[in-house]
């Protein structure tokens, strides 16, 4: 029987017993988060209830209650092996704990928002044997930053890095450049423990005003 047919069963049923209360099946879905529902081989039209989080789908086993001209589904009692579990509420809502909250999903967990997802708290904590963020644009301001890592790789098209002091520490640094390595700065200074090399096919020193070399020997040639 189409859901229309049903419908119209609906508009010429008689009007049901006020105050009457009991289990029903869900058999169809109506207009409007409305529900088509039997009991008694009678096909009411009801609503879920505010209380009601669960929302109903075919073949669910609910408790209904009928009060004068409305119909509303209270509970779920059973729930359809085929159909998942969904917690509906309409309009804004908001779940407050007094204590410790967790959340624990046996597969997958997901937070999804249409428009916006947001984390606020004193500490946040992110634990996970692998992790992977996509995201188009992305902007972080940080007051302090510190990272351990055991490797790490940039892979970019452009790098910029705008700061008052960059300070790097390590044992071994190696950059490769394939074109073109410039730099400028008020003044330069590079000092070697034990050797400093510099090499080319053509070397051009230019001190402008002066250009001074100091060695206990110098070799030229």
């Amino acid at each position: 029987m189409h859901a229309r047919e049903q419908k119209l069963e609906l508009v010429s049923a008689p009007t049901p017993e006020p105050g009457r209360q009991g289990m029903a099946s869900i058999v169809a879905e109506g207009p409007d988060g409305s529900w088509m529902v039997e009991q008694q081989g009678q096909q009411l039209q009801a609503r879920r209830a505010a209380s009601c989080l669960l929302e109903p789908a075919v073949g669910d086993r609910v408790w209904l209650v009928v009060e004068a001209e409305h119909c509303y589904v209270l509970a779920v009692l059973e729930r359809s092996a085929e159909a998942p579990a969904v917690l509906r509420v309409d309009g804004d809502a908001a779940l407050r704990v007094d204590g410790r909250l967790e959340i624990h999903a046996a597969a997958d967990l997901q937070l999804r928002g249409d428009r916006q997802v947001g984390i606020a708290g004193d500490e946040l904590q992110v634990q996970a044997r692998a992790g992977r963020v996509f995201v188009r644009e992305c902007t972080a301001v940080l007051r302090s930053l510190l990272t351990h890592a055991t490797s790490s790789t940039l892979v970019a098209k452009l790098v910029e890095t705008l700061a008052d002091r960059v300070s790097t520490s390590s044992k071994t640094s190696c950059r490769n450049v394939t074109e073109l390595d410039q730099l400028h700065a008020g003044i330069i200074d590079h000092h070697a423990v034990e050797a400093a090399r510099l090499a080319a096919g053509k070397v051009l020193i230019n001190g402008g005003e002066i250009a001074k070399v100091e060695a206990g020997q110098i070799h030229l040639g």
